[in-house]
């Protein structure tokens, strides 16, 4: 993608945002892309070719043929099958089959690139309302990822670990009282009550951006009927039913061709009306185009059903969340396996479900290596003297569970000012 914008619009060092998985990347990005590369090809159909072309009467003069079609371009056309005999709608007929699209075809794929883009900059604003930056943690994720460096690594994943601990440290735990009590326990278990300081503001975040996304894909399919007049939703659905009965699936009453005109000339004082039949050629790209729309919104609706179901089973049980951390815990700890209750409290009360949701995230966008080692950096955090108190740590240990040390800056050599009195007196008798 970043390649395409470079040679469409002279855009150098484009960086997308992974803050999000790859279902939502298939709206906010690869929608977006194809509705663009769409909307240069119909413009670039429409104002270099031919737009329309109408069959006039012997008598028209080349500026007579032009004006016709100018005038039958603007003010739409109808369609009437020309397979069989029909009489012609008269031209006050409310019944027409009107053809009111083609002229804001770019338009229209501009605006569906934009509604594919908008739930991500609601993300975006939820994000720095949380007072987590998610993209600068995923940016982090990536770069340790790609690097060969161990130190590089090593400070990208303390980098994370802060950043994440911040944000867990910042949420206030259960209060006192029988109303904070229902309210923690609403918002522990079942996410009615959300909010940063509840622990599920990300995530409950996250899960309305996804439904923004679903509604979004599905609402283009049926605002496409608003927009091009015709029944678009079954579209697709009519199209495969066309293949498998081995029908002529290429021509489609929704993108006629050949449509008619009709228009009024006065000449001196007197009203002359003129019907045209007129052949539209950008409704053969039209109806190309429509038909992968068709599908791709039917399949971005699919993937992202299937994402909201189960980013709900991976975030709504938390017996399924304390397993998670224990088994990505095991291979850096082997003492987790008997510390059970430690690690639910760990799971429940320190990371909760936005911590668990950072986690799961970063595991889905670099992989479980990466997410392993960020925990066993906020299991440190947790620290190893509050762990059985059921207290939470503010800092932690430089060292993530047993994973060796790297080489830090060595330790300042010793001084008169600062060494003890017998190491004074060797090195001067030295």
């Amino acid at each position: 993608m970043s390649k395409i914008l470079g040679l469409l619009f002279g855009i150098k060092d484009v960086k997308f945002r992974c803050d999000d998985d790859f279902v939502d990347r298939m709206s906010r990005r690869y929608s977006v892309g194809v509705f663009l590369v769409f909307s240069i090809i119909v413009t670039t159909g429409t104002y270099v070719g031919n737009r329309i072309d109408c069959w006039c009467p012997a008598q028209f003069t080349g500026t007579h043929v032009a004006y016709a079609n100018s005038i039958c371009w603007i003010k739409n056309t109808y369609y009437v099958p020309i397979s069989y005999e029909v009489d012609l709608p008269k031209h006050d007929d409310p019944n027409k089959k009107m053809i009111n699209y083609y002229q804001w075809v770019p338009m229209i794929l501009l605006a569906q690139a934009l509604m594919c883009y908008f739930p991500s900059i609601v993300w975006r604003v939820l994000c720095r309302r949380s007072g987590l930056n998610v993209a600068a943690v995923m940016d982090a994720a990536i770069a340790g990822q790609r690097t060969t460096y161990a130190d590089i690594r090593d400070k990208t994943i303390r980098y994370m670990v802060l950043q994440i601990d911040r944000y867990l440290i910042t949420r206030l735990g259960e209060r006192n009282g029988c109303w904070a009590r229902v309210k923690y326990h609403a918002a522990k278990y079942c996410c009615l009550i959300y909010g940063k300081f509840y622990g599920n503001f990300l995530i409950v975040s996250y899960m309305m951006i996804k439904l923004l996304y679903l509604v979004n894909a599905i609402g283009q399919l049926y605002l496409l009927d608003l927009f091009l007049g015709v029944n678009f939703h079954f579209f697709g659905i009519e199209v495969l039913h066309k293949l498998l009965k081995g029908e002529d699936w290429s021509y489609s009453e929704r993108f006629p061709r050949e449509t008619m005109c009709d228009f009024q000339i006065r000449h001196m004082n007197q009203v002359h009306r003129f019907v045209l039949q007129c052949v539209l050629p950008i409704n053969l790209f039209n109806e190309k185009i429509f038909i992968f729309i068709w599908f791709w919104l039917f399949l971005v609706s699919l993937t992202t059903v299937v994402s909201f179901v189960t980013w709900t089973i991976k975030i709504s049980l938390w017996p399924a969340q304390v397993h998670w951390v224990k088994r990505h815990l095991k291979p850096f700890n082997n003492d987790v396996k008997f510390q059970k209750e430690v690690v639910k409290r760990f799971t429940e009360n320190y990371l909760k479900r936005d911590g668990m949701f950072m986690l799961r995230l970063i595991s889905c966008n670099v992989g479980n290596l990466a997410a392993s080692e960020v925990l066993c950096g906020l299991w440190d955090n947790f620290g190893p003297e509050r762990r059985y108190a059921g207290e939470i740590a503010t800092g932690g240990g430089n060292k993530r569970c047993n994973e060796p040390t790297l080489p830090t800056r060595p330790a300042p050599v010793p001084t008169r000012v600062n060494m003890p009195m017998h190491r004074m007196h060797r090195v001067d008798s030295v």
